[in-house]
Formats: C-alpha cells, sequence, structure tokens
C-alpha cells in the first residue's frame, strides 16, 4: 500500500481540533517549539507510557518516542514523510527522533531532557551522519 502524501486529520485518528493544532506548525522548526515548549515532559510518574498522538496533544504531556511520533505525525499533515529514527543507547535509555529532509540535508526534531540530544539542523547528508552527531 503506498503512503499517502498528505493525509486529513480524521484519516489518522485525530480530531478537527487535534488537526488544527497540529496543521498550524508548518516548519519543522515551528514543529521543534510546539514539542518542546508546548508539551511538558511526560516522566511516566504512574507507569511506563506510550501514548498515541491522540493521547499526547490531549494529556499535553510527552517523552522523546511520543514526541518523536507526534512530530512525525505534524510532519505528515505538512505533506512531508513521516519518519522515525531509533538510536539504541549502550547502558542508557533509547532516543527518538523524527527525520526531515532540506535541500537534500537531514534534520530532526526531538524532544529530550538534554538540550544536546534535541534539534538538528538540516546540514547532515546522510541519515547515518544525523545520527552520529547525538
Amino acid at each position: 500500500m503506498r503512503r499517502k502524501a498528505r493525509p486529513t486529520p480524521a484519516e489518522l485518528g485525530l480530531s478537527a481540533a487535534e488537526g488544527r493544532v497540529l496543521k498550524d506548525l508548518k516548519t519543522p522548526q515551528r514543529i521543534q517549539e510546539f514539542i518542546v515548549d508546548g508539551l511538558k515532559t511526560n516522566f511516566e510518574e504512574e507507569g511506563d507510557t506510550l501514548r498515541s498522538v491522540q493521547g499526547v496533544l490531549n494529556h499535553r504531556k510527552a517523552h522523546c518516542i511520543e514526541a518523536a511520533f507526534t512530530a512525525a505525525c505534524a510532519l505528515w499533515l505538512a505533506g512531508e514523510p513521516p519518519l522515525i529514527m531509533d538510536l539504541e543507547a549502550h547502558r542508557d535509555s533509547d532516543h527518538v527522533i523524527a527525520l526531515f529532509k532540506r535541500n537534500g540535508c537531514w534534520g530532526a526534531i526531538s524532544k529530550s531532557n538534554h538540550v544536546w540530544l534535541r534539534w538538528r539542523d538540516p546540514v547532515y547528508r546522510t541519515p547515518r551522519e544525523l545520527a552520529m552527531s547525538y
């Protein structure tokens, strides 16, 4: 099955209001700002979570994988491919990012408690090169 270039919010299981929140985020930079400033960090005080995009928008909280899924959904609603990369860590937690491409170069949107694990400008020639920057 071929992925639709620009789905509607309803096709992704989102309400009209939830779709409007994400569709207003028209650039990767705006998505990053929303992920970092518009969502509190989900510290999973009541146990492990893996909220859907809808759950993230309703709770206004996310940890890195929840934020990456939300960012990928916003990119998809903007007509870009919803790409996710899981960065496996040795003796630490994995980190998950949403990828985007500008002028042939790769960048990343992410949420983390650590500033150095967040946004990457689209200056990397390959996804591997981008991953190595983390």
